[in-house]
């Protein structure tokens, strides 16, 4: 049984009925596992009921082939479009800058995802900064190389606002998950104590249900059954008791706290351009020469591309083939990489290799 949960741009529930009608069925139908989906950023609808699609058309024969459970699924739909504003001609460039820098506070919660990093530099210092060719590209031997901007002004505020746009969708994926998720599944276990529950993100919507988890870990609410983050969008340092700058991880509570009583798992991959330089703005402010932008030395790079780092609470593998078994341990992270291949791009996730490791965790949740 698969249902949908929509979500307005404050994280509430468009529709109190969907979630009653979720439960009324699992009940009816005596569900034993209910397993929440969350697609990623600059998703429409239609693309987000696609995902879910393709990946329930790879993960349910997984799930038969190991388990005889009664599943109940539901997609969770936020509003997810990108961030829109423009520059009139009226303003000029760096005070347009600043103003968008405002409205966004000064992100110190969460270091790691960079937006503090912007807020040391005047309007005028960045535009200047995202005009650099070091800007561009990392540094070759002999020194960067680039082909002269026709309009540098233009295309230094594009990529401003391409990160802005990324900061607005991440905080908004974060109260979806904390508020409207997370109050979801608190009614789903008071009504159905014996459910295992499961949630499942891709990109960005890794995120929601990671915020989802520490929210549920603050309410002190029963455990989640199993985590599965699949290409996720947010800092390789999410989980970890030191991501620098002083303070752990934003979702180190999640781990202290053993929000997740089963597996936690996690893929990744090489070949995810998207959340490969998805940071590098911050990126490549900070280390005008990084070598290797958005690798595991960079301080901004995602755990969708490199996997969790310092934290001792994770191992990395590779990612199994369809059928190949995994010993998945509960409270860890294990690590999934499919960089051989088995994930070849951001959106690779429906796949029957990948599936299968949802499935797996899913199904060693006791």
């Amino acid at each position: 049984m698969t249902f949908e949960l929509d979500f307005d741009t404050k994280g509430q529930p468009v529709s109190a009925s969907q979630l009653a009608r979720l439960i009324a069925e699992s009940k009816r139908v005596g569900a034993t596992d209910l397993i929440f989906l969350a697609h990623g950023f600059r998703c429409a609808q239609s693309d987000a009921t696609t995902l879910y699609t393709n990946l329930l058309a790879t993960l349910l024969p997984n799930l038969a082939a190991m388990t005889k459970r009664t599943f109940a699924i539901a997609g969770v739909y936020w509003p997810s479009q990108e961030f829109r504003e423009t520059c009139g001609n009226d303003v000029p460039p760096a005070k347009f800058v600043e103003s968008i820098l405002a409205k966004f506070g000064d992100g110190n919660d969460d270091p790691a995802e960079g937006l503090p990093l912007l807020h040391e530099f005047t309007g005028a210092e960045l535009l200047h900064k995202l005009q650099s060719p070091l800007v561009d590209q990392p540094a070759r031997e002999g020194g960067a190389l680039s082909l002269p901007l026709a309009d540098p002004v233009h295309e230094a505020i594009d990529k401003f606002l391409n990160f802005m746009s990324w900061v607005a969708m991440k905080k908004l994926s974060g109260e979806v998950g904390a508020n409207g998720v997370a109050a979801a599944v608190r009614a789903c276990q008071n009504e159905l104590p014996a459910a295992r529950i499961h949630l499942a993100g891709h990109s960005l919507g890794g995120r929601l249900m990671s915020a989802c988890c520490k929210s549920l870990g603050r309410q002190q609410a029963p455990k989640i059954d199993s985590l599965s983050l699949l290409e996720a969008a947010f800092s390789h340092f999410g989980f970890s008791p030191d991501a620098g700058w002083g303070q752990p991880g934003f979702f180190r509570d999640v781990i202290a706290a053993q929000t997740v009583r089963g597996p936690i798992i996690s893929t990744f991959s090489k070949l995810d351009s998207v959340v490969g330089t998805v940071y590098a703005l911050a990126s490549r402010l900070a280390h005008d020469r990084l070598q290797a932008i958005g690798d595991s030395a960079d301080p901004y790079g995602g755990i969708g591309h490199n996997g969790a780092q310092r934290t001792p609470e994770s191992i990395a593998i590779r990612l199994h083939r369809q059928g190949q078994p995994y010993q998945l341990r509960p409270g860890m992270i294990t690590c999934l990489d499919g960089s051989a291949g088995l994930i070849t791009g951001h959106g690779d996730v429906t796949n029957p290799h990948v599936t299968y490791a949802v499935a797996s965790a899913i199904c060693t949740a006791a």
